[in-house]
This record gives C-alpha cells, structure tokens and sequence, in this order.
C-alpha cells in the first residue's frame, strides 16, 4: 500500500475540502510532508465524517532550543477589565481596597456592568535551553518562536467537534469519485505502458547475445571470426 503526505492525499481526492478539516489532518498526521498510508487517511477522514473534526482551541508558541528542536512554552492568561472614565482608562485586574467596591460584575444578558470590558492577555515562558538573543537598546531577551495551533483534547475547553455540513459531505462525495477514477486512470496508462514494453522486448534485442555470451550452435557469433580464415572456417577444424 502506498505511504502518502498530505499533498498527494489531497491530490488523489481521499482529503476532505473543509480547511478546518484539513488543519485537523496535518495536525493529525505530524505535519504537512509526512507520509501515512492510503489506509491511515482513509479511517482518518471516516472518523471525521462519523464524530466530526476538531477545532482548533487556541494558538500557542514553541520556542527553538540549542538541540535544534522546537518545545512548547509554558502558557499565561491573565484577565483584566477596562472602563473609560474623564480621567482615562481604569484597569481592574483584581484586589482590595477603593477600586475593587466598583468592580465588574458578570450578567449573562447585559455583560460586565459599569461600562467595564474584559480584556485578556497571553505570555509565555521559554523552556529551558531556548535559544536568544539580547537587544542591545532594550536588553531583553529576544527569543526564535514559531506558532503553532493547539486542538483541544477530549475534557478540554474548545475539543467539540463540528460536523460537516451536507454540502461539505457532497464535496467529500465528489472528490473521492474523481480521485478513484484518476487513480484508475493512472494505472490502466501504467498497464499500457508495461505492454508496450514487453513487446519491444520480446523479439529480436531479447534474442541478442549479451558479451561473453557463445552462441548454441558451437559456431562462433556472427562477425567475430574476420574472413573465414581461420579454424572455424565452413568444414574445417570442425567435429561431427
């Protein structure tokens, strides 16, 4: 069975046209260039189609360490709220004293009272052995990062899974069809191909002797005894 990446599973029509969907098989897969066999796909995307794909729940970064790998960074949420006043902005981000009397309070219906809006922040933290740099004007750490999308686990906020809708599924139909009929073109065209070959092979070249090679009638091959001088001219040296 053939092992395929992503492009070429894609290519054959076994994939999904939902970018969501996709995310979820690379995600799945390892990455975009590694190579699952046609059976891996195939129970991956049926899987999607009877429970749904997953979504992805939130980005997150990993840092490149000396190793060459990349690692995740240890993730912080932090929530404040904001509310516009004569004097500026006011932040709550939690506490005691002359500001927390007037803190936010949560109605499902009308939101945060008071004019207050939540803001929420993410930072992270570099695992050990992340690889920096220091800005000489700032001097702070200046980190190699890349982001990565994070899919929810099963218990995890953001993990439920969104089905396909029935337009979705018809192009999953129509792409699965069109990829079988490639693939069987693909190969009725090798079958051809191999045919033709064997005929060519089969008369005279695949007759030829190959070098070193003496020919089953004793005598030797066509051209390689010069003008019959020799022993093996016609009725001599020969033995019956």
């Amino acid at each position: 069975m053939a092992a395929l990446d992503f492009g070429m599973a894609l290519a054959r029509g076994m994939l999904p046209t939902s970018e969501k969907a996709q995310k979820d098989l690379i995600n799945l897969a390892g990455g975009r260039n590694i190579f699952k066999s046609e059976d891996w796909w195939s129970k991956q995307v049926d899987k999607q189609i009877k429970e749904g794909y997953r979504e992805v729940a939130h980005t997150s970064k990993e840092f490149l360490t000396a190793s060459g790998d990349y690692l995740p960074g240890k993730r912080n949420v932090s929530t404040s709220y904001v509310q516009s006043s004569p004097f500026g902005l006011i932040t709550y981000s939690g506490g005691s004293g002359p500001l927390a009397q007037s803190a936010p309070s949560y109605n499902p219906i009308f939101g945060y009272s008071g004019g207050w809006q939540q803001r929420t922040s993410v930072s992270y933290d570099a695992p050990e052995g992340a690889i920096f740099t220091v800005d000489p004007r700032t001097r702070q750490k200046q980190y190699i990062s890349r982001d990565i999308d994070v899919f929810g686990s099963s218990g995890f906020p953001g993990s439920s899974r969104k089905d396909f809708t029935a337009g979705e599924l018809k192009d999953i139909e129509k792409a699965a069809e069109s990829g079988a009929a490639r693939v069987k073109a693909e190969t009725e065209a090798t079958k051809a191909s191999q045919r033709r070959l064997r005929r060519g092979t089969g008369g005279i070249v695949a007759k030829a002797l190959l070098p070193g090679e003496k020919p089953a009638t004793g005598l030797p091959a066509l051209g390689q005894t010069g003008l019959g001088l020799g022993t093996a001219t016609l009725g001599k040296g020969l033995k019956i």
